[in-house]
């Protein structure tokens, strides 16, 4: 049996790492120790602060971009860009954005302050209690997996002092932390609902990258930055390569997965390339050979690209977290060949190994709730459409039906689909019954009609033969136009908001995270 104690050694001088040098709370994580402010509190930014006080209502009345016209797009870009550049991250709506930094407590005096029941946003984009609560889920699990950034340095420094115990009990505190995530993450079906998400909400989380199909091929123009008030139409070739491509809000924003992941020496590769871990005896003893130190970590070039979206001290924190992490390692040289078939025993070695598996379980079902996530509120949306009812009609004439009894008539028409139907739609807060009629688009049974039935209005316009009558796929194609939720064939590929064939990569992690079993 090899000698695996020499292994084990550092082979160079260890700096603990302290969460405090990087911006990061040992408290709440990657969110800030204290609430995000409310309002700037200098009144230069009176103005902005303003127009966000009643955005949700100048955006359903259409007057949003009449009143930022005055300070678009300069007066935004180029503070916008500067305070990007303070905070090292990209100019764009990110995860920092919307969920770290986007949240305050309702009650202060609450047991667990931190708690999701116990949190709300500052702002959102639609004003609905879904998109509120799509942020909180990511909010709530930050501040819970705390516990388990603490529990990754104790490990890591368990590890240069050849702590078994102190190792094996650090997994466990990450293996909790990881439970409490699983755990909120599926909360979200409670108060998001997946029609909402896709047609309402999702598209004002868009960047600007991979969005020719919603009418921005080249990015954006950041006017004010990169020396764009310089140039005029005449030379446009020259002011096209100032547009700036940027991808949109994406979970794989957070850091948190990605601090996970180094931790567990979970290795990703290129999204589409097919690999496999050695076997573990392989692995162990080519560790052995090289004296603990491990090979260059496989790189994901979207994951690793999506650290520009990040605060710097952050992103940091995981180049600093993957060169001085060795959990893995250690698990690996610490357990024999006759240990790794063990599944039970007093042994410390199989104990350890026990506790490793745990977490990497974990993350894998993580993963799989995620998918599902995924495959709820962005696949079967786009592949299914925003299910109109009926057949629309555009008249060619005023002699149709009074408005009032044209109302009646859909009234009645909608609540005996409905009821035909059964149930369906949107789960209620608070432990209510779902409510079938707040979103019937989400009616999965209604959605399963070959030809929606016609109601007496619609009667009403054909028998006039005035009216030019459109199927709701020709409704939906012709809302689609120029929109990041549209309607997707089945051979079409949906994108997430950061611009990924979001399946393909979502089973890529979940199946390379499987593989990091000992």
């Amino acid at each position: 049996m090899p000698d695996y104690s020499q292994a084990k050694q550092p082979s160079v001088s260890y700096t603990p790492l302290r969460l405090e040098d990087y911006d990061i709370s040992p408290t709440h994580g990657f969110l800030p120790s204290e609430p995000p402010l409310k309002r700037l509190p200098d009144p230069y930014y009176a103005p902005w602060e303003e127009i966000m006080d009643r955005f949700n209502q100048y955006l359903l009345a259409h007057h949003i971009r009449r009143l930022v016209r005055k300070f678009l797009p300069a007066s935004i870009a180029v503070p916008w860009v500067a305070t990007a550049e303070f905070l090292q991250l990209n100019p764009v709506v990110c995860c920092a954005g919307v969920c770290h930094w986007n949240w305050q407590i309702l009650d202060p005096d609450a047991d667990d302050i931190m708690d999701i029941d116990n949190l709300g946003t500052i702002h959102t984009f639609s004003g609905s209690l879904d998109e509120s609560w799509f942020y909180l889920v990511t909010t709530a699990i930050e501040a819970k997996c705390a516990r388990g950034l603490n529990a990754i340095l104790a490990a890591v420094e368990a590890v240069e002092e050849d702590n078994m115990e102190k190792v094996t009990h650090s997994l466990h505190q990450i293996a909790y932390s990881l439970g409490e995530a699983n755990g909120i993450l599926e909360r979200m079906y409670e108060r998001c609902d997946p029609y909402v998400f896709y047609w309402k909400i999702r598209e004002f989380l868009a960047g600007w990258e991979n969005m020719e199909e919603a009418g921005l091929p080249y990015g954006v123009l950041y006017e004010g930055v990169d020396d764009t008030d310089r140039f005029s139409l005449d030379n446009w070739q020259s002011l096209l390569r100032r547009f700036r491509k940027y991808a949109g809000g994406s979970a794989a924003q957070t850091p948190l997965l990605q601090a996970f992941d180094i931790a567990l020496g979970i290795k990703h590769f290129p999204t589409g390339e097919k690999q496999t871990r050695p076997v573990v005896v392989e692995a162990r003893n080519r560790l052995s050979r090289e004296h603990g130190v491990s090979q260059p970590p496989a790189v994901n070039s979207y994951l690793v690209r999506m650290r520009n979206y990040m605060p710097g001290g952050h992103r940091r924190f995981l180049e600093d977290l993957a060169a001085t992490c060795r959990i893995r390692e250690y698990v690996l040289l610490t357990c024999s060949d006759s240990l790794l078939h063990m599944e039970t025993g007093d042994d410390p070695r199989v104990r350890l190994r026990q506790a490793y598996n745990m977490c990497v379980d974990l993350m894998k079902t993580f993963r799989d709730k995620h998918l599902m996530i995924v495959t709820r509120y962005i696949i079967s949306p786009a592949k299914h459409g925003p299910m109109v009812p009926q057949r629309v009609s555009v008249p060619e004439t005023s002699k149709i039906m009074p408005p009032s009894a044209y109302i009646q008539a859909m009234n009645k028409h909608m609540a005996k689909s409905q009821q035909d139907a059964g149930g369906g739609g949107r789960l209620g807060g608070d432990s209510l019954p779902a409510d079938p009629t707040m979103y019937p688009q989400t009616n999965l049974a209604a959605s399963k009609q070959a030809e929606p039935p016609k109601c007496p209005a619609h009667s009403h316009f054909a028998s006039n033969g005035r009216s030019k009558s459109m199927s709701p796929q020709a409704v939906v194609q012709a809302q689609d136009k120029g929109r990041l939720a549209r309607t997707l064939d089945d051979h079409a590929v949906a994108r997430g908001t950061g611009g990924t064939d979001a399946i393909q990569f979502l089973k890529q992690v979940r199946n390379e995270t499987v593989q990091s079993r000992i």
